[in-house]
């Protein structure tokens, strides 16, 4: 007689660890989308810095450098920023194109582009001169169209 009401707790049980299971699982592309726009947020706000700082009569290297190393921090997160199943398909607001699944090859090279540009601006950025700052900003906010042109929406 014991053994019955500890069947019914384990199937309880079973069935509450299977609902738990899924509910990540269901909720995963919101969530991953969530922190792929909370990336880009961060990721903006740094280009903010460097182009504000830039833009000052005297730059400020101490934010200089730590935008670059938030850029190519980010460069670094931006490869897990982009799991299948949460594209367009997902049913949740983004800018992600399709091409970004269906043309993966090409959205790697993209990604690996701004990744070398990243760490390359950081490098430059540490070294505090201002006419290769400005230079090696140019060029990575061109790395960064060039990604957005191909595979994110225009708003």
């Amino acid at each position: 007689m014991n053994r019955l009401p500890t069947l019914n707790k384990f199937r309880i049980l079973s069935v509450l660890a299977v609902v738990g299971l899924a509910t990540p699982l269901l909720a995963a592309p919101a969530d991953s989308i969530a922190s792929r726009i909370a990336g880009y947020r961060d990721l903006g706000a740094a280009f903010k810095s460097v182009n504000d700082s830039l833009r000052a009569p005297s730059p400020d290297t101490g934010k200089l450098k730590a935008a670059a190393q938030t850029i190519r921090a980010s460069a670094a997160h931006q490869y897990k920023w982009f799991p299948r199943g949460t594209g367009p398909e997902a049913g949740v607001k983004t800018a992600a194109k399709a091409a970004i699944w269906t043309n993966s090859a090409e959205f790697k090279k993209a990604q690996d582009a701004f990744a070398a540009k990243a760490i390359a601006f950081e490098g430059v950025a540490a070294s505090g001169d201002e006419a290769a700052i400005r230079s090696a900003s140019r060029v990575l906010g061109a790395t960064c169209k060039s990604c957005h042109d191909q595979f994110r929406e225009e708003k």
